[in-house]
């Protein structure tokens, strides 16, 4: 996986009420590492207040206040150092930020998979002819169809995937040579992190030309029509189908960053590549570190991050997981006691 610097900015302070105490446990973990300990009456300012957390460590910049909200005094806590008092804000912003700015990527790090954007000039062709609609993409062409809904070019720039519709069939195809036909509307559409496995929602498993004689049917048939039209299904490039679910959205599949496989979720079961992993009452995928094997997994809420053999620690601030020596690593921050910022480290 690529180490990459996601920085975060504070915002998730109301979390922090809910952070409880360490339990003697964790209290004595070896991975457990103080970053800094806040003065009785002091508290962080969150919105000018950042840390980057990585593999190789955490850099962590701090503005706090002994004042009520913006009133000082202030301190600032960088490069391990506590400075101040600062009787104006500016003062303290300029001592924290001092031959730097801050990022405008204030914001949690998630999990599941979202493709960088692909530059202007990488973008494929799409013509519109008699013969229907067509996509050119490195001398390969894609279609004709109907109608064109969804084009996506994997970040390497090396495949290209469509979903498409005909009158008799939908389809979703990929530059490389592969392609699957099936009934029903495509929707959302997304791709694996290698570029190599996508899939794609689809509403309902009729075709446009069965849509349109659904006026013919007697009216109990045409019920039980309207009803499979609600349905959902997901469907992979390499030809696999799951469904019919009742309720299923975009938010209900992804493929996580560290992995290429599919994960989805129907009520509280959650599947991985179309089997069975565990159960829970609620997710968020970005929320949710699976390993690269699927063995293991990271997943926390505002009470606990919660590991798959069991084990529970405070609510996290932020997560990274990466691999090292074929082992998932997962390192965390978290504020306990409303008192003491501390980072974890996890292997799995």
């Amino acid at each position: 996986m690529r180490k990459k610097t996601a920085f975060l900015g504070i915002f998730v302070l109301s979390v922090l009420a809910l952070a409880g105490a360490a339990s003697p446990a964790f209290a004595q973990d070896p991975a457990r590492k103080i970053l800094y300990s806040l003065e009785p009456g002091e508290t962080i300012m969150k919105a000018e207040s950042m840390m980057a957390l990585t593999a190789e460590g955490t850099d962590l910049t701090l503005v706090t206040t002994k004042g009520a909200g913006d009133q000082g005094p202030f301190f600032v806590f960088r490069d391990g150092a506590r400075k101040g008092p600062f009787a104006d804000l500016k003062d303290a912003m300029a001592a924290a930020y001092a031959g730097g700015k801050m990022s405008s990527e204030n914001k949690r790090d998630c999990a599941a998979y979202t493709p960088d954007p692909v530059p202007d000039d990488t973008q494929p062709n799409i013509t519109e002819e008699e013969s229907g609609m067509t996509l050119q993409f490195k001398g390969v062409s894609l279609g004709p169809h109907f109608l064109i809904l969804l084009n996506s070019l994997t970040p390497d720039g090396a495949r290209a995937y469509i979903t498409a519709m005909d009158n008799d069939k939908s389809w979703l195809e990929c530059s490389d040579g592969r392609k699957v036909s099936f009934g029903g509307t495509p929707g959302d559409l997304k791709v694996s992190p290698d570029g190599k496995n996508a899939a794609v929602l689809v509403t309902g498993s009729y075709s446009m030309n069965a849509m349109n004689d659904l006026g013919k049917l007697p009216p109990d048939k045409m019920a039980a029509a309207f009803k499979e039209m609600d349905k959902k299904y997901l469907y992979t490039i390499d030809g696999k189908k799951f469904g019919p679910f009742d309720s299923f959205d975009s938010s209900s599949f992804w493929f996580p960053k560290m992995t290429n496989d599919l994960y989805f979720r129907v009520g509280d079961q959650v599947f991985r590549n179309g089997a069975p992993m565990m159960k829970a009452e609620s997710l968020d995928p970005c929320n949710f570190y699976p390993s690269v094997d699927g063995k293991s997994y990271a997943m926390f809420d505002y009470s606990n991050i919660t590991f798959s053999d069991g084990e529970k620690y405070p609510s996290p601030l932020d997560v990274r997981a990466y691999q090292e020596k074929g082992k998932t690593v997962f390192k965390w921050i978290a504020l306990e006691n409303n008192k003491d910022l501390v980072a974890y480290q996890r292997t799995m």
